[in-house]
């Protein structure tokens, strides 16, 4: 048990640090929920993302240095956490993670249109979560009726979700589940879009850019497993596609 409860927590510590997309179901407040705000800084270790940023050789050079030092950071905290209750284990890889993305922040100086660019894929991994955000619904100026509205969506996506997935265990959970709230979340968002007036659709199409598939790189785990250097298609969530 002592060994299984190890291996596990070294994965979540490299998923915090490396595979976005993992990173952002380990903190995911609700069912099929989007990454947090400050998620884009963590995108940044993710090859593809870097080249689709087109990162220099000094500046991914610099992403990986501050990559081990958040990792060293990291494993001196496992043996603290393995002894926390999982509430305060939870607390404690939250304040990690925020603390490894202020490490990477300031490790390397992104340009304008590189900023520009992780923003918009930052939001598209996101996806239907994005609509909760302040600042984006300053953006899109929706109404205080719009705000309501879209909450509505939103809850009921995630009680259909909790419904349609509490008796799922095992590889189902993980299957059917992920089936699920693709399902459940494109519905949502044809439901956003309803609600979303021409000026708005408008908006947010130009706020998330052009489609992007982040790759998630295939890691060698403890004891073994895994291709270094491969990769596999991460998850592109649903779009308001206009």
């Amino acid at each position: 048990m002592r060994r299984f409860f190890k291996v596990s927590l070294s994965l979540a510590l490299v998923a915090l640090l490396a595979s976005p997309a993992l990173a952002q179901r380990q903190r995911q407040p609700r069912p099929g929920g989007g990454g947090g705000r400050g998620m884009g800084q963590n995108l940044l270790l993710n090859k593809s993302v870097q080249e689709e940023l087109k990162l220099t050789k000094e500046q991914q050079e610099k992403l990986a240095e501050a990559g081990k030092q958040v990792g060293e950071k990291m494993r001196e905290a496992f043996q603290g956490l393995r002894d926390l209750k999982p509430e305060e284990r939870t607390e404690k890889l939250t304040a990690l993670r925020k603390e490894s993305e202020e490490t990477l922040k300031k490790a390397v100086t992104l340009t304008s249109k590189q900023s520009a660019r992780l923003k918009e894929i930052q939001l598209q991994q996101r996806g239907i979560r994005a609509f909760e955000d302040a600042e984006v619904q300053k953006k899109l100026n929706l109404t205080d009726d719009q705000k309501s509205a879209l909450k509505t969506i939103l809850t009921e996506r995630d009680d259909k979700i909790k419904e349609e997935t509490k008796d799922l265990t095992g590889r189902e959970a993980f299957q059917k589940g992920a089936e699920v709230r693709r399902k459940l979340n494109k519905e949502a968002m044809s439901k956003v879009a309803e609600k979303l007036n021409a000026d708005q659709k408008k908006t947010w199409s130009e706020m998330v850019g052009e489609p992007f598939e982040i790759k998630i790189e295939q890691r060698t785990r403890p004891g073994g497993g895994g291709r270094p250097g491969g990769g596999r298609p991460g998850r592109t969530p649903p779009r308001v596609d206009l």
